[in-house]
């Protein structure tokens, strides 16, 4: 074991180790095996608090390694078998924690969509190629330490090597060991990708089922929504609102959605400056639904309308929520997420710099630290490790939304005014409910406090 790792060791930075001690075959057990336990471990973190378990990922996990075991055999000579395999598993363990590290920050779906922007798509490419090359320098590396072998001959063979394990893996019909809520089968691998496609169309080519209906008519339903926003007055602060109610199987957040944008409209100009995205049954065939596709085009479509150094946006989100993110339920039963670095990222893209973004949904507080700054107000119905409440079928509005909007949100009181009343009142009927505090938070960014400071102003002087 300890010879092996000093092997990784110097050829982690592309150095030989000359005359290294052979390993053993548990030692390559040993690293299968701890590779194994690092995948199935990054796919329980990944899965978030909603984590289900299947016993068709440990199937996936287990013909995966072996495939790469079978494989990788081959391009390795006899006599130094077992020790190379062991530092490739043990090479492979590092790729894959840096990989899934960097996957948290710069997530890279796939098929990749076309509305993310190209820094997306490029900065989690790059840095898996570095990562890529790397591994391939340090089994080159490794190679060259166990047979004598010249450089570029070496690194040809695990450069081929490298190209049939990613084939292979690419073929595999993986299946994570941990599923997560937004865990969409269609995307779980090569073959239910394809599959899904089969299904969504006839031998016409037409498409078929609700979802592809529904997918085929998005981009008609966003057109349509921003026709309907009124041009900017010019030498003025115009307020736009985008508002995403994320739940379909719950009218309650499409009754929020709705009132929130009224009282909003009661007290800041959002009238025909608004665009909603919203996951329901009956409103399929004349809302836009709400998806990342769409939430992208969404934002891109207002920035194209207003000024984005003097205007403002409101983002006003409503639905279930994990700490890893914003819910999205598609009528179609699928589920995702909104996550905060795609939200920040996504504003900050497409260089909209005065923001106002509320978040009703549990665990929403995650939201604050990647969007605060002087220029944004973030308002949330929980903190980021708590769970809010108030989001039954019966009901009209979620308690955040019911407190902040229906009974704070008045003309001349201005947003730290109505969310301070909002938590008061919030924390009273926790307290009647015998419920965990779900601790809503909020950030006020001076600048854009003193920006829409005349709005309130405004308001109080005509009353």
């Amino acid at each position: 074991m300890w010879s092996v790792l000093k092997l990784v060791a110097r050829a982690a930075a592309w150095r030989k180790t000359f005359e290294p001690p052979p390993a053993g075959l548990p030692t390559l057990v040993g690293f299968i095996a701890l590779l194994a336990a690092v995948r199935i471990a990054l796919q329980f973190l990944a899965a978030g608090a909603a984590a289900s378990f299947t016993p068709y990922g440990l199937n996936a996990v287990v013909a995966s390694l072996a495939i790469q075991l079978a494989i990788a055999a081959l391009f390795i000579p006899a006599a130094a078998r077992v020790t190379a395999l062991s530092a490739m598993f043990a090479l492979s363990i590092l790729a894959e924690l840096v990989i899934d590290i960097v996957s948290v920050r710069y997530p890279l779906t796939w098929p990749m969509t076309p509305d993310g922007s190209w820094r997306d798509v490029a900065r989690p490419l790059a840095i898996f190629a570095v990562v890529v090359i790397w591994w391939i320098g340090a089994m080159t590396a490794v190679l060259r330490s166990l047979e004598p072998l010249p450089r570029f001959a070496a690194l040809g063979r695990i450069a081929a090597l490298w190209v049939a394990l990613a084939a292979a893996d690419a073929l595999v019909p993986h299946v994570p060991v941990f599923l997560g809520r937004d865990f969409d089968v269609s995307n779980a691998n090569v073959w239910e990708y394809v599959r899904a496609q089969a299904l969504a169309h006839d031998h016409s080519g037409a498409p078929q089922g609700e979802a592809s209906r529904s997918d085929q008519s998005q981009h008609a339903l966003l057109q349509a929504e921003v026709a309907r926003l009124a041009l900017p007055k010019q030498g003025a602060t115009n307020i736009y609102a985008i508002g995403v109610a994320g739940w379909a199987d719950q009218d309650v957040f499409i009754k929020e959605l709705d009132g929130g944008l009224a009282l909003l409209g009661a007290v800041l100009p959002i009238r025909d400056h608004t665009l909603r995205l919203i996951n329901h049954r009956e409103t399929l065939e004349n809302v836009p639904i709400a998806n990342q596709r769409n939430f992208a085009a969404a934002v891109h479509a207002v920035a194209g309308v207003m000024d984005k150094n003097e205007d403002v946006l409101i983002l006003f989100m409503t639905s279930h929520g994990e700490p890893s993110g914003f819910a999205l339920r598609l009528p179609s039963e699928v589920t995702s997420e909104l996550t905060p670095q795609e939200v920040a990222n996504t504003l900050s893209t497409e260089g909209i710099k005065n923001r106002v973004v509320i978040v009703s949904a549990c665990f929403a507080g995650v939201f604050v630290p990647p969007l605060a700054n002087d220029d944004t107000i973030v308002l949330t119905a929980a903190g980021a490790k708590n769970t809010s409440f108030g989001c039954s079928a019966e009901r009209e509005w979620t308690y955040f939304g019911d407190a902040f909007f229906r009974q704070s949100l008045r003309p001349g009181w201005d947003l730290r005014q109505a969310f301070d009343n909002a938590r008061t009142l919030i924390e009273g009927w926790e307290l009647m409910d015998h419920a965990q505090p779900s601790n809503p938070q909020g950030h006020f960014g001076p600048t854009l406090v003193a920006k829409l400071a005349p709005f309130f102003a405004a308001q109080t002087a005509g009353r």
